[in-house]
């Protein structure tokens, strides 16, 4: 902005922004920044879904090697044909779903004279994979075998829906 001073014109140079143009700006700054940090949760959440759908492939195809030299799987737990979860249930005890996949399948995949796996997948929002104090039980990964069939139990965030992979 050019003013000018007196008659003789001499001139006065302006050259700041005005309160209201700053806050204008820093408002539309604010604005796109939330969507961003919208459409980036989206992606983290789809991102962890993967790495669990990736996760499955894995111990699927451990699981397959492990039938391949001893003829049976890890066995585990309480085989349950009524329960969604096959009877892959969480817990800290000696049997439940929780604890198999931390000790049982563990100790199958990674240990002994030709291990399969070097460590077993972790959910990506519990890579502890025991149950929250809150009770917050969901993203735990879940184990139960007879040696015949197994289980394995997982969450997806999305819809929070249960996922079952089998095998025989």
């Amino acid at each position: 902005m050019i003013l000018f001073k007196n008659d003789k014109k001499e001139y006065i140079h302006n050259f700041g922004f005005t309160l209201i143009e700053l806050l204008v700006v820093i408002s539309i700054i604010g604005i796109l920044s939330s969507f961003a940090i919208v459409s980036l949760n989206s992606a983290r959440i789809k991102a962890r879904n993967a790495l669990r759908k990736g996760d499955m492939a894995q111990l699927r195809t451990a699981l397959s090697l492990y039938y391949d030299d001893f003829l049976e799987y890890p066995a585990c737990g309480t085989w349950d044909f009524g329960a969604l979860d096959f009877g892959a249930t969480v817990g800290e005890n000696n049997g439940d779903g929780s604890w198999c996949y931390l000790n049982t399948l563990e100790t199958a995949l990674t240990l002994g004279t030709r291990p399969i796996m070097m460590n077993i997948p972790r959910d990506p929002k519990n890579p502890d994979n025991v149950p929250a104090p809150t009770g917050d039980d969901i993203y735990i990964y879940r184990y139960v075998s007879d040696g015949v069939e197994y289980a394995v139990v997982y969450y997806l965030e999305e819809d929070l829906t249960m996922q079952v992979m089998r095998g025989w």
